[in-house]
Parts: C-alpha cells; structure tokens; sequence
C-alpha cells in the first residue's frame, strides 16, 4: 500500500521522523538505567531494489508512411470521405491485397481491414537496481533479563540512495482489431480493382460507404517493439521498530534478532522515453510513435522487517557488529504520464557492520 505525499508533507514526514529517532522509549519501574540503552551506528548495503514500468508516457500517437489526410489508416489500406463529404458514398479508399474482397455471387459487396495497436497496459521487464550502500541507526532499550537472554525494543533508522537506468529494447503483444465496409453497390469481380488501389480523394472510381463494421479484435503476441530509456533516481528513508532478542555465545560474543513493523519514505524522479513500432502481419513497424515524460513524487509505504546480528565486546561500553535484515516494505506507485513506475521493496535484503555504544 502507498500514500501520495506533496513535497512540502513530504519533509515534514521526514523531519518527523528522524525527530522520532531520538531516545524516546520509557524507563520502565525498577529497571537500572545504566546500560540499559544501546545505540549503534553502521553502514549498510541493500541489495533486491528493482523497478518496472506499465503503460506508456503518454498514449501513443502513431503515424506510417501511407498515412491519408481526413482517412481511417489500417495495417492494409485506408477509407475516409472523398471530397463530396458525403457519409455514404466515397471514392476515397485503398487497399492492399485482394484477399481482403468480400464475395457474394462473383460479386465483391465489401473489404475487409484490420489494424494492430500497442496494449494500453504493457510493461516492462524488470530492472534490477545495482546494491546501494548506505547508512543506518538504531536505538535498543533493554526491558528485561531470562538468565542471560536480554529482551529489549528497537528504534531504527536507515537511508539508501538507489539508481536504476536500462535503455534496452523488448517485445510485447499487441491488439489486432478487424474492420469491414460495405460497396455502394456490388461489383463483377473481374471488373474490381485489384490489390494494391488507391482510389482519389478528388475523382472518379468505386464507391464505398465509409461508415465502418467494427470485428473481433485479437491479442498477437510480439507485435510491438518498445525501445527507449526508462530511469529512476529515488531516495529511500527507512523507520523501523519492534522487539529484539539478545543471547550471549560466549563471553565477548553475542547474537540477537529482532522483527517489527517498517515504514518507507520514498522520493524518487523518473525519466521515461519510448519509441513504439508496431508490426502488421505484413509488415515490420508500420505503425511508430514516440513520447516522453519525467516527474518526481513523494509518498509513503509500509511492511514489516526481520534480522539477526552478531556482536563482539571490545570493552564495557563499545562494540563491534555485522548482521543481515530481511524487509518487505510492498510496491511504491509512482503514477505518471499515462502509466506507471513500480518500485519493488518487497524482498530487500541489507547487510551491515558498524560499532555500538552502551550506556
């Protein structure tokens, strides 16, 4: 789940919480307050970041070669309104093959046209983000003792910077959607112009009515390549608390784990080009469009988080410690143009080592 933030909500959620970051949880009755409190300080790096998108920059507007002024264009002719303007009756019309005819008796009575288009909901391949290395702090209070075992809560903090770029090309389906015109009259079909007619816009020829029948429309797989670039910058501030475990191994070494509930501060800015070419049955990017759009949003998405740490005792008070977490903060939607960007925080996993303080 994910909650679109304004710049300025989104700074003050930030300052807010990095204020939310100071030692704040309660000294329960009857506990000792010296090295009851822990705060450690590490670098981290956070690997399983990626990215996809859906949908395009901004809906597409194709163009091919034959295009005819005032027509409807197809993947193999084209109908529109001759110069009369009249709705019924037009000389204006080609097409390319002679399987196209509708026969009836010897007769063609009509033509049939098709046209493939890119799905409005493509996407793209994921793209996966190179590890970011960042930094993290995390607060501990310890509540109570089992013998040795430590319980405790956790407050931490942490931030990653991550940058996912690909301009690679791919594939996706395509629709193909069949269209049909009747003759003003039906004609021998020895006396029809053969595949390959471009009737005038200003002139005398066979006369269709150039009102269409709307057909089926199939899905073709691979009928449309997407090239382009697709980039994101985002800044990722992550909050996190919940319980932690502590037991020693031996007399300077110890493990902990701990789990809670995780919120992410998400700022990203994306930069989105594509190039469609759409291919016809006969035809290799007979359709081609381009767009572009960039945009940044803020916003905010929530999950939980699960790690597990080993810390050595270099002295009374400081430490040592490496540990591995485990997060699953969902998808964050950044919605732009006429699609989206996904940022994938689902299954990150951090790895980090940096020094404590016990006080």
């Amino acid at each position: 789940m994910k909650t679109f933030l304004t710049t300025a909500q989104c700074r003050t959620v930030l300052c807010c919480a990095v204020g939310l970051s100071i030692p704040v949880m309660p000294v329960f009755a009857g506990q000792e307050t010296n090295s009851n409190w822990q705060i450690r300080f590490s670098a981290n790096t956070m690997f399983n970041v990626s990215a996809s998108f859906r949908g395009h920059p901004a809906a597409p507007l194709l163009a091919n070669g034959n295009d005819q002024p005032g027509a409807a264009n197809y993947d193999n002719g084209y109908v529109g309104r001759d110069v009369s303007g009249d709705p019924n009756y037009s000389t204006y019309w080609g097409y390319n093959q002679s399987s196209q005819q509708i026969l009836s008796g010897g007769n063609v009575v009509g033509l049939n046209y098709q046209r493939t288009a890119p799905l409005a909901g493509q996407g793209s391949p994921r793209m996966d983000a190179d590890p970011s290395v960042g930094g993290d702090l995390n607060l501990r209070r310890e509540i109570t003792k089992w013998g040795e075992v430590r319980f405790g809560l956790e407050l931490g903090a942490s931030y990653n910077k991550v940058d996912i770029k690909d301009s690679s090309s791919y594939y996706t389906a395509g629709q193909r959607t069949a269209y049909s015109y009747g003759l003003a009259a039906p004609m021998d079909a020895s006396l029809f112009p053969s595949g390959g007619y471009q009737g005038p816009f200003n002139g005398l020829g066979p006369v269709i009515n150039p009102t269409p029948t709307t057909g089926q429309t199939a899905m073709v797989p691979n009928a449309v390549l997407v090239s382009g670039t697709r980039e994101v910058e985002a800044d990722i501030f992550g909050f996190r608390f919940g319980p932690y475990i502590e037991m020693p191994i031996s007399k300077r070494f110890s493990a902990s784990m701990s789990a809670g509930a995780l919120v992410a501060l998400v700022h990203d800015h994306v930069n989105w080009t594509e190039n469609l070419a759409v291919n016809t049955a006969s035809a290799n990017g007979y359709w081609t469009g381009s767009s572009s759009v960039s945009g940044d949003s803020c916003g905010v998405t929530a999950g939980f988080y699960a790690g597990a740490d080993v810390s050595f005792q270099m002295s009374e008070n400081w430490s040592l410690f490496g540990g591995v977490r485990f997060q699953d903060a969902g998808t964050y939607t950044h919605q732009i143009g006429q699609g989206q960007m996904n940022l994938n925080l689902g299954q990150t996993i951090s790895v980090e080592a940096g020094i404590g303080y016990s006080f």
